[in-house]
């Protein structure tokens, strides 16, 4: 149970070709952030990938004071990367804002599986990579010609977008809505690949390290502003109760005037950036960058019969939790304020930043995956749970639209529950990306992968909320003297309980095949991960995995 777009809280990269480094991001929706451990875990595997012992000592990190004494020597780069993922991370939080307030609106699932759309360039990138890699001015600089223009189109269109969406969302517009959040959300996963790139250099050699640490920190940031901030200072009972002397009918903010107000911070941050911090990687080179040899490399590694197995493992792992994704929307349809729901992801930041430093002594190593099958079971127990919260919050809410004491602290145990195991999931998956990866090809490598297990989470969802409606049961609604009718049907029995059932029936079924296949990938050795080179044996052979 999660925002929207978990599938956005994911392992992120960066796309110079020539660099292998990871960073978290959540997202589930997003889509776990793993930053410390990652980050550290792919520096090993680059220098020493057949070493587990190295790759143990370089994550048990170097202490406190040693950060402490990084952080004073590059402060100003790390506030600076900080700043970037944080307005990074506030289209995000916006776009799983929309979502939720359609839904009071009495959006149907068919238009919530639409907008669900506009979550998808985080998971598609991989097709425009390459160029934000590739090309570039060298006077203005390797990201920064990607960077600025880019900000100052999310500013553009935060702009806009302002005078249109509160129109848009009344009347229930959501194509438009979808096209405008997914232009702005193409932005962003654009701005991402050149902030990732960027910090690679903007970073001391010793620093580099905490450029996941930054994203991991301050996208997670970004998101709250953007969606549980917003939601609160938006909402009139929010505002009427904690923010005014004298009620109002609306919010502090409406989306509109929250969207110019963060326009004009893009504005004014882009331009400051342009005019005062440089780039300091002029002198790269671009001789095994071009654009065909980073899509040729792409094609080559999808063609290794391990990564296509690999490919079906992400394609399918999702289907078990795509009725989860829904769940969200259910609890408000079902009663819960979207202002509560969203201050409920709070005290899940804390789940998203520790765990996975917690669980990395058991990914770290030869087995990753060693969790993740345990992790997965464990989740579809809680999505029946989820279920039955679902239920609960419809049946136990008064008139007065009221909920019981306990019923905040089983709810939130639930999140927890669910955070923990998804959580525990991504980062293992992670983990062994980075084990997998060819040091040579490293980032071409982790912008397949990433790409392919966010299509993973992302596909099933948008399944998901369009099977909504038509596994509904209902009967016409007739008025008596019992019964006034505002809606031309009543609902028997709401699908999304039948779909929860279906999700989690076909996600043990896949748990079983999943055990075997995660059995068989961890015991494949490195060759079959890696591109053969012309002058190897073998070379262009192809064998059953």
């Amino acid at each position: 149970m999660h925002l929207s777009n978990d599938g956005m809280h994911n392992l992120a990269y960066t796309h110079s070709v020539t660099d292998l480094n990871v960073k978290a991001n959540n997202n589930e929706p997003t889509q776990s952030t793993s930053s410390v451990m990652i980050g550290r875990t792919m520096k090993s595997v680059d220098k020493e990938p057949k070493n587990d012992d190295r790759i143990e000592e370089s994550i048990s990190g170097s202490g406190c004071s040693s950060a402490y004494r990084r952080f004073l020597s590059d402060w100003r780069s790390i506030l600076i990367l900080l700043f970037l993922y944080t307005l990074q991370g506030l289209p995000l939080g916006l776009i799983t804002s929309i979502p939720l307030i359609i839904q009071e609106k009495s959006a149907s699932y068919n238009q919530q599986a639409r907008f669900s759309l506009a979550g998808w360039p985080f998971s598609l990138k991989l097709l425009w990579a390459p160029l934000v890699d590739a090309l570039y001015l060298k006077r203005i600089g390797r990201r920064k010609s990607w960077l600025i223009p880019v900000q100052y189109l999310i500013g553009v269109t935060l702009f806009v977008l302002s005078y249109q969406v509160d129109h848009l969302i009344d009347t229930l517009e959501v194509g438009w809505l979808t096209v405008y959040f997914f232009f702005l959300n193409f932005l962003t996963a654009t701005q991402d690949m050149a902030v990732d790139g960027w910090a690679l250099t903007m970073l001391k050699r010793e620093n580099v390290g905490l450029a996941s640490t930054c994203n991991s920190v301050g996208q997670s940031l970004g998101i709250f502003i953007g969606h549980a901030v917003f939601l609160n200072l938006a909402s009139k009972d929010f505002s009427n109760k904690y923010l005014r002397s004298e009620p109002q009918p609306e919010g502090v903010v409406t989306l509109a005037s929250f969207m110019v107000i963060w326009s004009g911070i893009y504005f004014v941050t882009t331009t400051l950036i342009f005019l005062f911090k440089h780039e300091g990687d002029k002198n790269h080179t671009d001789d095994e960058n071009t654009i065909f040899k980073s899509y040729t490399r792409l094609y080559e590694i999808s063609k290794l019969p391990t990564v296509r197995l690999c490919i079906l493992f992400q394609m399918t792992k999702g289907i078990g939790f795509a009725a989860s994704h829904v769940s969200d929307l259910k609890l408000v349809e079902a009663g819960l304020a979207k202002e509560t729901k969203a201050l409920l992801s709070v005290p899940l930041i804390p789940i998203s930043i520790l765990l996975p430093i917690f669980v990395s002594r058991w990914t770290a190593g030869r087995r990753p995956l060693r969790l993740y099958a345990k992790a997965f079971a464990v989740g579809l127990i809680v999505t029946g749970v989820i279920g039955v919260m679902v239920w609960v919050t419809g049946a136990v809410k008064d008139f007065n639209g009221d909920f019981p004491g306990w019923y905040f602290p089983m709810l939130l145990l639930v999140e927890c529950a669910y955070k923990i195991c998804t959580t525990t999931i991504s980062v293992s998956n992670m983990a062994f990306s980075a084990k997998i990866s060819d040091p040579e090809h490293g980032a071409t490598f982790m912008t397949l992968y990433n790409t392919i297990s966010n299509l993973g989470s992302m596909w099933p969802t948008a399944i998901a909320l369009w099977l909504i409606d038509p596994l509904t049961i209902t009967r016409p609604c007739i008025d008596d003297a019992d019964t006034v009718c505002d809606k031309p049907t009543v609902k028997i029995f709401d699908g999304y309980y039948i779909e929860t059932i279906a999700c989690i029936v076909i996600g043990y079924c896949w748990f079983f095949w999943a055990q075997k296949t995660i059995n068989k990938l961890q015991k494949r050795p490195e060759s079959d991960w890696r591109i053969k080179k012309r002058d190897e044996p073998n070379y262009g052979s192809t064998k059953t995995v």
